[in-house]
Parts: structure tokens; sequence; C-alpha cells
């Protein structure tokens, strides 16, 4: 059995999206549970940086593996997150909110540690992985999948109002999902099996 990491050099989340003067960057845990819930750190966060001034707020935390990013309109962003194993989720942020939004890793998921995660008074302190976000005064997702999908990117489908792909890695799958504007929640409409790992989409 390996030794369980507190470090994880891949998990970086990294993706990027621009709009106006501004640039907003999703960035991992690096698999430090520590950082993602603090405010003195960039781990685990959503920050918006601006070309002019070159300076960076953050605008959202409580995040594992961030690798899809897109807007859904002006105000909101859409992204994706890494469960551990399972609990992938989709996630919008509002961009108006003054506060900053806490999607609650890894304090709480939907997903369960790996079987190589020591559950030690660390892991119950720093990670217990609460199921409930809203009660425990969350973000809740608002899509996720309850097995582990290896979710990545979101884009736009141009073809069809409210409609967004979604790529995954371990599923090998394009799943087109649908917005409810009601809810704030997505609905799978269906899926596209493509036999390989699928970490970036683009519109042509």
């Amino acid at each position: 059995k390996k030794p369980f990491k507190y470090f994880n050099g891949y998990q970086t989340g990294g993706r990027i999206v621009v709009n106006g003067n501004n640039i907003y960057l999703t960035i991992g845990d690096y698999n430090n549970w520590k950082l993602p819930q603090s405010d003195k750190s960039i781990f685990g966060k959503i920050i918006k940086i601006n070309f002019l001034t070159k300076e960076f707020i953050i605008i959202s935390k409580g995040h594992r593996n961030s690798q899809g990013l897109t807007f859904l309109n002006n105000d909101n962003l859409i992204f994706t997150d890494h469960g551990p194993k399972g609990g992938d989720e989709i996630n919008i942020l509002n961009l108006l909110n003054e506060d900053i939004p806490n999607f609650g890793w890894p304090l709480a998921s939907y997903g369960e540690h790996y079987d190589i995660v020591p559950i030690d008074d660390f892991a119950n302190k720093y990670a217990p992985l609460l199921k409930s976000h809203v009660d425990n005064n969350f973000e809740e997702p608002a899509f996720y999948f309850k097995d582990s999908v290896g979710i990545s990117e979101v884009i736009q489908n141009y073809y069809s109002p409210n409609s967004f792909f979604v790529t995954s890695l371990k599923n090998k799958t394009i799943y087109n999902l649908l917005f409810n504007e009601d809810t704030k929640t997505f609905d799978i409409k269906n899926e596209i099996y493509v036999g390989e790992r699928i970490r970036d989409i683009i519109y042509d």
C-alpha cells in the first residue's frame, strides 16, 4: 500500500477564461486540506486578475481541483470540480456576490475518501466530507455525479438554449447537460461515449 501524500503536485486546477480586462483562474488545493478554507492562501480558490493593474482578488473558495470554467451569462460562471472518490461537481458562481462564496471542500463533499487516506484526527478535523453543503453553510453543487467520472472541461452548446457540454476523463464521455433556470440546477440530457480521456473541448 502506497503512503498517502498530503501534497499532490498535479491537483492544480488551472483553467482560465478571459472577459474584458479580467482573467478568471481556477487553482487546485494541491491536496493540502488546510488551505482551501484559508483566506490567506490561493490554494483551492478561483481568483480574478486585472490585466491593467496586475492585482488579483479571491472570488470563491473551497475547491479541490477545478478543471472546467466558462460563463453561464455575464453575471455567472460555471465551473467543474473533481471530487475525491465520487462527488464530481458542477457549480455556479455569481460574480455579483460581494461575499466570497464557500463551496465546502474539504469539509463537505458528496464523494468519499480514497482507501489510501488515513481516517485519523487530522482527516476528521480538516476533511470530514460532510454530505449536506447547505446545512453546513456551504454552496450546494448545481449538479454532482455520485460516482467519479473524472470531470473536466465545460463549454456552451451553441445549438441548444441553456445547454452545456461537460467532458470526463475516467468515463471517456461527453455529457450534454441542460440548465434549469428556475432551480439553478442541471439535468443530463444525453451522453456521448468517445472512448478516450477528454480533458479539453472547443467550439468550432
